[in-house]
């Protein structure tokens, strides 16, 4: 506190000082025993003490004009705070702030919404319709799915290649094994996926889809059966590259080849039979895999994956909507929060203020006599060295010594006092 810094003993430290000033005073015979008044030299000390004391009241006076213009403010702030809490409880315009806040994404909220209940009942009126019981399931990357099969029928090429060589080498051999795995595992894939069909409710659809699996056995004997025919056949064309002798080569292969049907083929060597074998493993495969590229049901992975897309539309719009209610509520929140801090605030700053005022009080007093009790003592030395030293009477004014401590005036700390209070009163209530 400043009243407590102010007064640091100088005083005092001028004992020393005054009683030799006393000495000499007495050796030069001052001051005359007749002297009414004080000499300068304590008119000096005094003039000091009286300082001092006033600089104890400016300090106070200081605190208090502070402390009171806080109360005005204070009070001031009561006034309006409870303006601002009153509008605040009254306030009824929040729902109608919040449509105004939401106004502009209540249009998309109500077509995302629309769309979703929309792709939901066309998801569950197919699923009714095929009486199907459990949830879609479906390759998530028809990439990797496809993938196997790709990377298959580059390794039944690259083998092919060796199997279909002649004169040409291994280019020619390369070209037709390559044609072979594409309609080979192709059709098998194609007719794999139509065979989902048959899962359907429909009669029609159940009926295709069975037709491609009666489809698919006796085509894919009858492909591999022609093209390990057509193998042996081509191996043995002088120019591959002729189409007479292409076409000549691919009749015979046709007709070996028909000739599953009867179970009479017959394969020229034990490779043209690893091909036959071969391509039926692969052609199951590929049949498998066709199967297995979407869900069972045809067009329920269509429906289930808008039905996700709009739900995630919907969830997308609607956190962001909950994100700005949040948002609005969290700043009436922090606004009626504030608000009832605020007098918390008052109610600290007034405690404070009030602390402050009766420091100020107790420090402005017992500084003042402080420096009147330093003041007599140094005066007390001054006139005692002079009495030990001069041979006459004393002046009179001897016997008397000045109060400076009167100077100092701390009436205004009790009304201060008083009006924090009835203000912390008024804020408690």
């Amino acid at each position: 506190m400043a009243g407590l810094a102010s007064y640091t003993g100088v005083l005092a430290k001028k004992s020393a000082e005054y009683r030799k000033l006393g000495e000499q005073e007495a050796a030069n015979h001052r001051p005359p025993s007749n002297a009414i008044h004080p000499d300068s030299n304590e008119v000096t000390l005094r003039s000091e003490a009286e300082g001092l004391t006033a600089a104890e009241q400016r300090i106070f006076d200081s605190i208090i004009s502070g402390v009171d213009k806080s109360s005005l403010d204070a009070q001031s702030r009561i006034t309006e705070l409870r303006a601002d809490i009153q509008q605040a409880l009254a306030d009824n315009t929040l729902s109608t702030q919040i449509d105004a806040e939401l106004s502009a994404d209540r249009g998309q909220l109500v077509e995302v919404t629309a769309t979703r209940i929309r792709r939901e009942v066309d998801w569950r009126s197919f699923r009714a319709a095929n009486n199907i019981t459990e949830m879609a399931h479906y390759p998530e990357s028809l990439i990797w799915h496809w993938g196997i099969i790709l990377s298959l029928a580059l390794v039944e090429t690259v083998v092919n290649a060796f199997f279909y060589e002649n004169a040409n080498g291994l280019v020619g051999g390369f070209v037709v094994a390559l044609a072979v795995a594409v309609v080979n595992m192709g059709s098998a894939a194609g007719l794999g996926s139509l065979f989902r069909r048959r899962n359907l409710a429909a009669p029609d659809q159940k009926y295709f889809g069975w037709a491609c699996l009666i489809l698919f056995v006796p085509l894919t004997f009858f492909c591999n059966g022609l093209f390990a025919a057509f193998r042996s056949s081509y191996q043995t064309l002088a120019d591959p590259s002729d189409p007479l002798q292409l076409r000549e080569g691919f009749k015979e292969a046709w007709g070996e080849a028909a000739k599953i049907f009867y179970f009479d083929i017959h394969f020229q060597d034990f490779s043209s039979f690893l091909l036959f074998m071969t391509g039926i493993a692969l052609s199951m495969f590929a049949f498998w895999k066709g199967y297995t590229s979407d869900d069972p049901f045809p067009g329920y992975s269509k429906r289930d994956r808008a039905l996700k897309a709009a739900k995630a539309d919907e969830a997308a719009v609607q956190g962001r909507v909950k994100q700005k209610l949040k948002d609005f509520l969290h700043a009436q929140r922090t606004h009626v929060q504030g608000l009832a801090g605020q007098t918390g605030t008052l109610i600290a700053m007034l405690t404070r203020r009030l602390s402050e005022v009766e420091h100020s009080q107790r420090s402005a007093i017992a500084n003042a006599s402080s420096i009147e009790r330093d003041y007599h003592l140094v005066l007390d030395g001054y006139r005692q060295a002079n009495l030990a030293v001069r041979g006459t009477e004393p002046p009179t004014y001897f016997a008397e010594k000045p109060s400076t401590a009167q100077a100092i005036n701390t009436d205004n700390a009790p009304i201060s006092i008083s009006e924090i209070r009835t203000i912390l009163a008024t804020l408690v209530d």
